[in-house]
């Protein structure tokens, strides 16, 4: 038992990880001003409502993984569309291309991204209930960005998906690619040349 438990950590923490280092953190520098612009909206649109602080952040919580279901399950949906087609090809036979590890690891990566931005939601709370509102106003904003993140991640692997079902992604997945890219190296790579 104790093993399995530190398996799904360790799923958790390698789905956190490849999310936000991928393409050396580009997807963060993409998804920070949009998640917070997500959160100054909502906070525009719930203006003058009674007890806003306390509701932002479960409002936050429940339309991002909303977001997040429907892009997952598409995610999930296209992966196995190009594993059956990968499948096919190296044996010949349309049976067992669907692994249950691989089903187990799509679980474990949404029950992960449930937790971390949970705990994101917890600390909110937890630093409005000590009264340090700004502190405070950091997770709530968390909670957008993180979620962006990991929307972004999945928006790439489906374009992926795309690429290993039909040999080229659509233009979308293309044109992310490139925005991708281009943070990557006009940002990023620049803040490492500063240090």
């Amino acid at each position: 038992m104790i093993s399995k438990i530190s398996e799904i950590h360790i799923v958790i923490f390698k789905t956190v990880r490849k999310s936000f280092a991928y393409n050396e953190g580009s997807l963060l520098a993409i998804a920070a001003p949009l998640g917070y612009g997500f959160d100054k909206f909502l906070n525009l649109v719930f203006e003058g409502i009674a007890n806003k602080t306390l509701v932002m952040p479960v409002l936050l919580f429940a339309i991002c993984l909303f977001t997040y279901g429907i892009v997952s399950m598409y995610d999930f949906f296209t992966g196995i569309s190009a594993s059956k087609k990968e499948h096919i090809i190296s044996t010949g036979s349309p049976r067992g291309y669907i692994k249950s590890d691989k089903l187990w690891s799509s679980i474990w990566k949404f029950q992960a991204v449930i937790m971390v931005a949970s705990l994101l939601v917890v600390f909110n709370y937890v630093f409005l209930l000590i009264n340090f509102p700004t502190i405070a106003g950091f997770f709530q904003i968390g909670i957008p960005i993180f979620f962006m993140v990991v929307i972004l991640f999945d928006i790439h692997s489906i374009g992926e998906n795309h690429f290993r079902r039909y040999g080229s992604k659509p233009k979308f997945y293309t044109f992310m690619d490139e925005i991708n890219e281009a943070v990557r190296t006009g940002i990023i790579e620049k803040i490492k040349k500063l240090f």
